[in-house]
């Protein structure tokens, strides 16, 4: 298993692609942390890793929150002394006209979008370091997909996403640690997807909603990296599907 041993922690980990993503750590091997604001639907992903075989910390958490992004910080580092590799994947979605976007919305946006990953990231970074390794990997968007009309806010927010990867993965390299955004390639069939985006979700490939666990085989090949691996990249899913590596499907 290429994750045994190892501690990935997942924010959004309650449902969507969050949930798929822990799961398939699970089925690597790995001890997992489960973080999101709905704990009832934490423990059930946490019943699920575990009847796989793994260890699951369940951490109730809005990553909007300094004080719960540190508690689960510290909670993670005391049950399992290590983060291997962060998954950032809490998320949330807005579709309004430019003009009727409120201040509140927007700021929900940037909080939960960039400011939660950035929390995150810092409340692990410190052990990275010191350890001289790990994997951070932050839920990205296909930008091309979401251009439309109405997503001027949600799109503003994934943009910086990608602008805080790929710069936090220079400033990291020096440390060996990966820093790589990951998207679907296209929309998943998640709550949020139907809810906010509607009938624009609908696959570019004429197919209709992605199954979330496109993303899946991607992300555990960025979680089993070494140090010094890929870092900086956007990684669409179904392009590295396709090309089966890590070379493929880089923005």
């Amino acid at each position: 298993m290429k994750l045994e041993g190892q501690t990935v922690l997942v924010t959004g980990a309650s449902r969507g692609l969050g949930r798929a993503m822990a799961l398939a750590m699970a089925e690597e091997g790995a001890q997992l942390v489960l973080a999101a604001r709905d704990g009832q639907a934490l423990d059930a992903v946490a019943l699920e890793v575990e009847r796989l075989g793994c260890d699951a910390l369940v951490v109730g958490c809005d990553v909007r929150n300094p004080d719960d992004v540190a508690r689960l910080g510290e909670r993670t580092l005391e049950a399992f002394g290590q983060v291997d590799t962060l998954i950032n994947s809490a998320d949330i979605g807005l579709r309004r006209p430019a003009g009727d976007v409120t201040v509140a919305e927007w700021d929900d946006l940037f909080d939960t979008l960039v400011r939660g990953t950035m929390l995150t990231i810092q409340a692990v970074l410190p052990s990275m370091i010191a350890r001289r390794r790990g994997n951070i990997v932050n839920l990205a968007a296909p930008l091309e997909r979401i251009e439309l009309p109405g997503c001027v806010a949600y799109t503003s927010a994934k943009y910086a996403v990608t602008g805080l990867t790929r710069t936090l993965a220079r400033e990291l390299q020096r440390y060996g640690i990966n820093v790589n955004g990951l998207h679907p390639g296209d929309f998943a069939d998640t709550a949020m997807a139907r809810a906010v985006m509607g009938e624009a979700a609908a696959s570019g490939n004429g197919e209709g909603l992605l199954d979330p666990a496109i993303i899946t085989a991607a992300a555990i090949a960025l979680a089993a990296q070494p140090s010094h691996g890929l870092t900086g990249a956007i990684v669409d899913a179904i392009a590295w599907n396709t090309d089966q590596g890590l070379g493929a499907g880089l923005g």
